[in-house]
């Protein structure tokens, strides 16, 4: 298994890194992306991976929530990252018209210029889409044919709009969020719509853990999800797509080291 999206710099984590990756190593987990969502948290996620090479990768992006802090700096600094073996993807970067943290503009533009750095670089990108499908996917078409890979991480749209992203080859990236009736917009079968190799799993951790899902596991974890608890999503995707729990789990693991260009003698 491995785990394509945790935030592993968030304030949660501080204390426990450590542990939450032995856990994980534990758990069968064979690997993780370490999440960027600003400059600072780009840079903390490479030292993370410089901590644990051939095991935790990272991104380097400007999520939507921080496009208004775009400044002539950012491109010295995301062009500086990229620079490092163990930077895999540009990202997490896209739109969010949920919270609009940041303006609309800003976000336009954020999302526009690292299309275009992930198109110059020929490396993988990480996208977010919240509440701006119809403008995020117009945006993308445009630019998918001169970006090598995309994943769509947490995807939990409808079936209209898993066609389009199937239709522009993109990774999906799957956690608990699809599960949730609270944020699915559609019938949660859909999972069976995706091809094998275009699935992705993700903890998105430390969110996501809902008591909804398993309150045991919720309390046990005092809310925050983490890495190790990746196995109990994917025992769920492999249940409703009727296929096997151990060859999914290697092909899933498989998929994200295709999808972030990970060589073999990377690989654990």
């Amino acid at each position: 298994m491995f785990d394509i999206s945790v935030n592993l710099t968030n304030k949660q984590f501080f204390n426990d890194k450590k542990n939450v990756i032995s856990r994980a190593i534990n758990n069968g987990i064979k690997g993780m992306l370490i999440v960027g969502c600003n400059i600072k948290d780009s840079y903390n996620a490479y030292k993370i991976t410089q901590e644990y090479k051939n095991y935790c990768w990272s991104t380097v992006g400007i999520h939507p929530h921080y496009a208004g802090l775009w400044d002539y700096k950012t491109i010295e600094h995301i062009n500086k990252l990229i620079q490092y073996n163990n930077v895999v993807a540009i990202g997490e970067c896209g739109l969010d018209f949920y919270r609009n943290f940041s303006s609309i503009k800003q976000q336009l533009f954020a999302f526009h210029y690292q299309l275009e750095l992930s198109s110059y670089y020929s490396i993988p990108i990480y996208l977010h889409c919240r509440n701006a499908f119809q403008i995020f996917i117009k945006i993308l078409k445009s630019w998918i044919h001169k970006i090598p890979k995309a994943v769509i991480h947490c995807f939990s749209g409808n079936q209209y709009e898993l066609k389009q992203c199937l239709d522009m080859n993109l990774y999906i990236g799957i956690s608990e969020l699809f599960f949730n009736k609270k944020y699915r917009n559609d019938f949660i079968n859909n999972i069976r719509l995706i091809p094998q190799n275009k699935l992705l799993v993700e903890t998105d951790s430390p969110f996501l853990l809902f008591k909804t899902t398993n309150s045991l596991i919720y309390k046990q974890f005092n809310g925050r999800n983490e890495p190790s608890l990746l196995p109990n999503l994917l025992k769920k995707i492999s249940v409703l797509r009727k296929e096997n729990f151990f060859q999914l789990k290697e092909k899933t693991e498989y998929n994200a080291r295709i999808f972030l260009n990970l060589k073999k003698n990377n690989c654990n």
